[in-house]
């Protein structure tokens, strides 16, 4: 079956993660209200992943497959997703100074028949264990000053200015920085073999 691959996500990181599988596809973002009342961290992120994919515009199209994903991070027992501002940022990354964090990225991959029903579903989840140096006043004011955490979950990027504080990653850095390419990649030649993309 031919399908036009969709990646539901505005993410200049997903995107740039999703163009190395050399795969022609369309960016068509949307808007979502997630959610962080799951009974595990990888449950949250696969069913907000799956909240993207229902609420994209291509939802129920048939040569489509629909690819969404979130990432959130976990310490301690707390979830913590994208930062409502400055001072969250900085509890965010206080929090994370000095310590050891799981990321991770839940997908929903989905394809749909030509009556609109869902057809195939992939849903999984992929987890790095991330530790921190201990972040000193000063450095944690001027990765503040940098706005580099604005929209990024734990209010950091690994692939930017925070790289420095990272001690150990155990586990795959693209699912850090947002999609975990090596699985998705792995997806499409087993479970959507059949597939061809368009």
């Amino acid at each position: 079956m031919i399908v036009r691959l969709t990646l539901v996500s505005s993410s200049p990181r997903r995107i740039s993660l999703l163009k190395r599988l050399e795969i022609p596809f369309d960016v068509a973002p949307v808007q979502v209200h997630e959610r962080w009342d799951a009974t595990s961290t990888v449950i949250l992120a696969q069913q907000n992943a799956m909240r993207k994919v229902h609420a994209s515009e291509h939802f129920g199209a048939s040569r489509r497959m629909l690819l969404g994903a979130d990432t959130v991070i976990h310490h301690d027992g707390v979830v913590l997703g994208k930062p409502a501002g400055r001072e969250s940022a900085r509890r965010m990354l206080s929090r994370l100074s000095g310590n050891c964090h799981e990321v991770v990225t839940g997908y929903c991959i989905m394809t749909f028949s030509e009556d609109g029903a869902i057809k195939d579903t992939c849903v999984d989840a992929s987890s790095s264990y991330v530790t921190f140096d201990r972040l000193s006043k000063s450095v944690l004011t001027e990765y503040l000053d940098s706005n580099e955490w604005v929209g990024k979950a734990g209010a950091y990027a690994i692939q930017g200015k925070a790289g420095a504080f990272v001690t150990t990653l155990k586990g795959d850095f693209d699912n850090v920085v947002g999609l975990p390419v090596e699985s998705i990649r792995n997806k499409f030649g087993t479970v959507f073999s059949n597939y061809q993309f368009l």
